[in-house]
C-alpha cells in the first residue's frame, strides 16, 4: 500500500521467456506494490508457462 491505496502494476508481456521471472520478482520486490498482474500478448516462447508458475506467495 502507498498511502493507503492499493498498488497494483499490469506487466504487459511478449515473448518475454527470457525476463519475465526477473523483472516479476523486481516488481514484487517493491514495498508499496500489493498485486502483479501479467498479461500474455500471444507470445510464441515459453512466456505463459512461467508467468503461471510464478511464486505469488511473495
Amino acid at each position: 500500500m502507498y498511502r493507503n491505496k492499493k498498488v497494483v502494476v499490469v506487466m504487459p508481456a511478449y515473448n518475454a521467456a527470457k525476463t519475465i521471472t526477473k523483472t516479476y520478482r523486481e516488481t514484487v520486490d517493491q514495498e508499496f506494490v500489493d498485486l502483479v498482474i501479467v498479461v500474455d500478448d500471444a507470445s510464441r516462447d515459453a512466456t505463459v508457462e512461467i508467468a503461471e508458475n510464478l511464486d505469488t506467495s511473495s
